[in-house]
């Protein structure tokens, strides 16, 4: 007897010095029997307003429908758990608790035992956890991002480098653009100087945005030399280069280098709020990329036509021949037709040097120069070989055709009047030498030999002429 007093009496002072919310209530009408100091300092109900009430008549417990029901589960089960169910104290404060349930018999009688831990703090430590490792995520995915965007700039900028001329770089531009830009339609327009016009060399996205050519002012970014961007197509500025109304942000970043206009970058779609910011940044990157590799494609272009221009006539010089007849003659026979070279020569040019002075000189080298661009096909290839001599390189044509076609712009050189000063200049003769690689046996050195050989001959034959070299009949 002593023994159960003392049990009971270990149970109180237990059941009245837990740190968890306890009730205890009758298994068979769910009336609450007694509650401990715990739970009324947690919940702010008083012993009275616990004490004889089931648990879902309690204010703390709002749902009655569920807590029935869970009251039932529990009589058949004699066992329930919520790792997450809300309470509200009496003052209307919410707190998430962990609510347990056990049936067990005191004696004979059947009781209910709910062990109520209030797990608020954790839940707000378990929710700024999520939000923290939420942040950290999206702050991963932006570098990843970023990491991502800056391997490819990279390797935009060094596919950029390797690029000999400009229409390879539109090509990586467009190829690059696309993954740089993804989900965005876009395209890059490039300045036609002389007529002032936009034409565009790249595009990427579902759909063609921008005009294939259109006026530069046409672009309010281009017009005032800076950024134009649209938020709202429907209520903003828009350009006017767009085939279709697009139906979200634009961004038109103008390409200048020192004050030379190059081109236009446009983008459609994803310009809104804080993604517009790095998109916007990415742009800017991107454009300055594509400015600076086109302005040194184009600055190395022209480097090299001077090298391979003569500045008088603007015709091809030696070292563009030396570079492309072996190219000619591989080709020749390779397809196995006929490739001819003709060496031109001016007659009589010293006595105009020593007479009239070598600007007068000049103006009959240009005008020759004219004569000879003129009228010869796109295919031929036209040197200015030294001095008053100039080479023709002539493919895929035979070698009676070719004396036809020379022989009228000898004539035509002859009946030119050329004027420098006041005075026309007495009538300007040409002698051709005409050699063709007839057997395909030929080296480049040895073709020209042999047209200058025939030049040679055709001057001592009396000048005016064309004399075509024996070895190639």
């Amino acid at each position: 007897m002593q023994k159960l007093k003392d049990s009971e009496l270990r149970y109180r002072r237990l059941f009245e010095t837990a740190q968890d919310g306890i009730l205890i209530l009758d298994a068979e009408t769910g009336l609450i029997e007694d509650v401990n100091p715990f739970l009324i300092k947690m919940l702010g109900y008083s012993r009275e307003e616990f004490v004889k009430k089931k648990l879902w008549e309690v204010g703390a417990t709002k749902d009655v429908e569920a807590s029935q029901s869970a009251f039932e589960a529990l009589q058949k089960n004699e066992y329930i758990r919520y790792d997450d169910l809300p309470l509200k104290t009496k003052n209307g404060r919410l707190i998430q608790v962990e609510f347990v349930s056990n049936i067990y018999l005191v004696g004979i009688e059947k009781v209910i035992q709910c062990n109520i831990r209030d797990i608020t703090a954790r839940k707000v430590a378990e929710k700024e956890a999520l939000k923290a490792n939420s942040e950290l995520q999206t702050l991963v995915d932006e570098l990843q991002s970023r990491d991502r965007e800056m391997n490819l700039l990279i390797r935009m900028n060094d596919l950029l480098q390797s690029c000999t001329n400009v229409t390879e770089a539109y090509q990586v531009i467009a190829i690059i653009a696309r993954d740089l830009f993804s989900g965005q339609n876009g395209g890059l327009a490039v300045l036609v100087p002389l007529s002032q016009q936009m034409e565009t060399v790249a595009t990427w996205g579902d759909k063609a945005i921008i005009k294939m050519a259109f006026p530069l002012k046409d672009c309010w970014a281009m017009r005032r030399g800076q950024i134009h961007e649209v938020i709202d197509p429907d209520h903003d500025l828009l350009c006017k280069h767009f085939d279709l109304t697009p139906t979200a942000g634009t961004l038109c970043l103008p390409l200048m280098v020192q004050g030379e206009t190059l081109g236009l970058l446009s983008l459609v779609g994803n310009l809104k709020s804080e993604y517009s910011i790095s998109q916007r940044q990415l742009a800017v990157t991107v454009s300055e990329a594509i400015k600076l590799s086109l302005s040194n494609i184009k600055l190395r272009e022209e480097l090299r036509e001077q090298a391979i221009r003569d500045p008088l006539t603007g015709l091809y010089n030696q070292r563009y021949l030396e570079e492309n007849l072996e190219h000619e003659l591989y080709r020749s026979q390779r397809q196995k037709t006929q490739l001819c070279v003709a060496m031109i020569d001016l007659d009589g040019f010293k006595q105009v040097n020593d007479t009239f002075g070598h600007e007068a000189g000049d103006v009959v080298l240009r005008e020759v120069a004219r004569i000879l661009r003129d009228h010869l096909r796109k295919t031929d290839i036209l040197c200015r070989y030294g001095g008053d001599e100039f080479l023709l390189v002539l493919p895929d044509s035979s070698l009676e055709d070719n004396r036809q076609r020379l022989d009228q712009i000898r004539i035509l050189i002859k009946e030119q009047v050329i004027h420098y000063g006041e005075k026309p200049h007495n009538p300007t003769t040409v002698s051709i030498g005409l050699a063709a690689a007839k057997d395909h046996s030929f080296v480049a050195r040895e073709l020209i030999r042999i047209a200058d050989a025939a030049l040679y001959a055709a001057k001592q034959s009396g000048n005016d002429q064309i004399f075509i070299s024996p070895k190639t009949i």
